[in-house]
């Protein structure tokens, strides 16, 4: 069956007459269309840079016209999600975390206590939580991934490699995996404040096989689908973690260092 209306629905792939994956009864066709390629866009699947397919190819995938799909590309070019260029097309944009970044201080240059202790408390809410979620909502696809950070750290530890960024990928990679889309949206932000702060971090050879070891832990119970133990063992890293941070006088509050 193919009709045709003013929402821009042209064909229809399913027996109540409605395009597939589309429902124009529960609210805009275009707004669906825009959370669509939104999803895509936060899960990863288009990365900042990358162009999107054409109103044409994205109007024949989901058996509708171009006008909504055309609407659905500027809603998102207005809340800043692409850019449309002419004549080249629809690109992911690159999140600016500049100006967020400056709200919580020039942790890159200067350490801040307060600041450094205050996303300790927020990563402590967040990721025991994410790794819950992740234990039960975790693709193969998306635990793969996090055996590959593991793997990656690793490989980097046999060469004496610097590992922080690659550990930093397993805690993102979590948090993703977690599929709650705020928490994804935070984890890109805490990404970047975490590269920043790792000066700060002492990421001995200790600390690294430590870390990596917690990783492996952490991945295991995820994949094995054990999410109260895995909200436990990353709360137990996290806690750890902040424990291993720099003891320099005036960083971190007193009392609170207690390895060296």
């Amino acid at each position: 069956m193919t009709e045709s209306d003013d929402t821009g629905l042209k064909a229809v792939s399913d027996q109540e007459g409605n395009p597939k994956g589309l429902n124009r009864e529960s609210f805009g066709l275009y707004k669906q269309i825009a959370d669509i390629w939104r999803q895509k866009i936060i899960s990863g699947e288009y990365k900042a840079g990358d162009i999107l397919p054409s109103e044409r190819e994205i109007a024949a995938e989901l058996n509708v016209s171009r006008i909504p799909v055309r609407e659905a590309m500027k809603s998102l070019e207005y809340i800043g999600v692409v850019r449309q260029v002419r004549g080249q097309g629809v690109y992911v944009k690159k999140v600016d975390l500049g100006e967020l970044l400056r709200i919580v201080g020039p942790m890159g240059t200067k350490p801040d206590p307060v600041v450094f202790n205050h996303l300790f408390d927020f990563r402590l809410l967040i990721e025991p939580y994410a790794a819950e979620q992740a234990a039960r909502l975790a693709t193969p696809e998306e635990i793969a991934r996090m055996k590959a950070t593991i793997d990656e750290a690793k490989a980097f530890m046999a060469v004496g490699k610097d590992v922080e960024i690659v550990s930093f990928d397993f805690h993102l990679a979590v948090m993703q995996a977690s599929h709650n889309e705020i928490i994804v949206l935070v984890s890109q932000f805490l990404a970047e404040l975490l590269k920043l702060s790792r000066h700060y971090t002492q990421w001995n050879r200790v600390r690294r096989k430590e870390a990596c070891a917690y990783h492996e832990r952490l991945y295991k119970l995820i994949r094995d689908h054990k999410a109260e133990e895995a909200a436990a063992m990353m709360r137990q890293h996290l806690e750890d973690a902040r424990v291993a941070l720099t003891c320099k006088e005036g960083f971190m509050p007193r009392g609170s260092c207690c390895r060296s």
